[in-house]
């Protein structure tokens, strides 16, 4: 922690420098009483708390004092969800995708907007993995000269909200291939008979954001695991 000294007036200065020694004797100094004692109202030593610094009066306290600080934590929306994703995960979703590519000779991938670039990452790890054969699908118009009945259609998206899967899934059961779409938001709304999907968390994101301005950090972080999966699996083999 920096303590902005550099910040203070000389009238801050001597106040702190009495506190200093007021603590020394009184660990337990109240800022009514820090106050009373050197001349000020306890507003003037809030203020003077935190020019130097420090989140509170108490924190100050502790640094006087000698005691250890308490770290304030501050973490944004995002991070709060990614941390709950990962308290609650269920490595059962990892364990049912990881069987599907396991028991497919071909493995297609498709994602739209940015999750393309997640699709990309995906597809080169596959390759670095096992011995399949990789496609990830720039077009969905492609599907039909792609799908074939060995093959595993994997479709990734954030919400599921910015395309329509229908087609591309009954292209995969009219050619009698399997079809999964993985989700990282739950989403209600959706009406794709006989289609499984996994939702990722039951979360969503800021619902301001364009679909581009999402973040597909849940999503890469299940690749990961399943790719770590995989490699294990091989590894046993």
């Amino acid at each position: 922690m920096k303590i902005q000294m550099e910040h203070l007036n000389d009238l801050e200065t001597k106040i702190h420098a009495h506190l200093i020694q007021e603590a020394e004797k009184h660990t337990q100094l109240t800022i009514t009483e820090a106050a009373e004692i050197v001349g000020v109202s306890p507003s003037k030593i809030s203020k003077l708390v935190k020019k130097m610094g420090f989140s509170g009066y108490k924190e100050y306290l502790r640094f006087l004092t000698g005691q250890e600080l308490i770290k304030q934590k501050k973490i944004n929306d995002e991070f709060s969800r990614i941390q709950s994703f990962m308290e609650s995960f269920d490595y059962s979703s990892v364990d049912y995708l990881v069987d599907l590519i396991q028991h497919s000779e071909k493995i297609l991938l498709l994602g739209y907007g940015p999750t393309d670039f997640c699709m990309e990452y995906f597809e080169y790890k596959l390759n670095f993995t096992m011995n399949k054969n990789v496609i990830r699908i720039s077009q969905p118009s492609l599907i039909p000269d792609l799908v074939t009945e060995d093959s595993l259609l994997l479709v990734f998206s954030v919400a599921g909200k910015f395309a329509d899967f229908t087609p591309i899934f009954e292209e995969a059961k009219r050619h009698h291939a399997k079809s999964l779409l993985v989700l990282e938001e739950l989403n209600n709304q959706l009406s794709l008979d006989n289609s499984e999907v996994i939702f990722l968390t039951k979360s969503h994101q800021n619902p301001n954001l364009k679909s581009h301005e999402k973040t597909r950090t849940i999503l890469l972080m299940y690749i990961e695991e399943v790719i770590r999966e995989l490699s294990k699996e091989n590894y046993h083999k």
